[in-house]
């Protein structure tokens, strides 16, 4: 389990000013749809639709919507279906709740309001229908998500990677990084056609998103590179999850047409404790060149020394 998820109840909530703090941003009816749209950070578009009552809010890991960002509470506030609408309330937070730009305590919501809690951290409340919602997920989808094989893009990995070095810096906590390379990738193209390599590089992803935890971040890097982000994991371990995707993928056996296909990988596995500096740089330089020198090293294999 991740450090927070031990300490955060004793962890104080840092307490920002209020100059800080105000510079951010009956029952309902058959096929309405009451949801939360992330405009902040990398998860800028995500939908969260409201169910229930009481869905409460914070950096606790229970919370139904999970904050687990500086200057937002443990147990920040909640949102509660009353007198047909959602209301939401502050529960004594370090750094407040905010709607429109005015701190409350407790507010009844209407469509449109811009909601924040702490700081920074920034949603729009929409009343909306099914299609509705399922078009705000389908372009948030579509912002952060690898057309090709749906796991997170270039683009999301680089913001969110700053965003957990941040955290992991703040908080003291464990982070690694490891980058892949599918081996001799180019021959499968040449050999079996492009749209070959394409059903590989889906068949991979499927494969590792099924071994990853939820709160790992899977990212195409490149063409035939991925990246994983690992929240709480030292290098050692790090090493130990690389090559247990090493293993799966070696083992896979991908069938298109006619053919059936295999594809090992190599990897190099980077970490904050172990990087010559404690940067995004760093541990993305250090990652790459272990995995340069598994390739050198004969490929089918993880790199995680000095």
């Amino acid at each position: 389990m991740p450090k927070e998820d031990f300490d955060e109840a004793h962890e104080q909530t840092v307490v920002f000013e209020r100059a800080d703090l105000i510079s951010g941003v009956a029952a309902p009816a058959p096929g309405r749809m009451h949801v939360l749209v992330r405009m902040d950070g990398s998860d800028v578009g995500q939908v969260t639709t409201l169910t229930g009552t009481d869905l409460q809010i914070g950096r606790l890991a229970r919370n139904y919507l999970h904050l687990p960002f500086e200057g937002v509470s443990r147990q920040h506030g909640r949102l509660v279906w009353q007198d047909g609408a959602y209301w939401v309330e502050d529960l004594a937070s370090a750094n407040g709740t905010f709607v429109q730009g005015t701190r409350v305590t407790r507010h009844r919501l209407s469509d449109g309001d811009v909601v924040q809690f702490g700081p920074r951290v920034v949603f729009r409340y929409s009343v909306t229908d099914t299609g509705e919602e399922k078009i705000l997920r389908q372009l948030y989808e579509s912002s952060v998500k690898d057309a090709l094989t749906t796991c997170f893009n270039r683009d999301y990995f680089n913001e969110r990677l700053k965003a957990e070095v941040a955290y992991a810096k703040r908080h003291e906590t464990e982070l690694s990084l490891v980058l892949f390379d599918l081996d001799h990738f180019k021959n499968v193209n040449d050999t079996y056609g492009h749209p070959a390599g394409d059903a590989v590089l889906i068949s991979t992803v499927n494969a590792l998103s099924k071994t990853l935890r939820t709160e790992d971040v899977l990212a195409r890097y490149g063409g035939e590179e991925f990246a994983v982000i690992l929240r709480g994991i030292e290098l050692s371990l790090a090493a130990g999850v690389a090559d247990r995707l090493r293993a799966l993928v070696e083992g896979a056996i991908v069938k298109h047409d006619e053919h059936v296909i295999r594809i090992t990988l190599s990897a190099g596995c980077s970490s904050l404790a172990s990087a010559p500096e404690p940067t995004i740089e760093r541990l993305i330089e250090q990652a790459d060149r272990r995995l340069y020198a598994a390739k050198h090293a004969g490929r089918n294999r993880i790199d995680s020394s000095a």
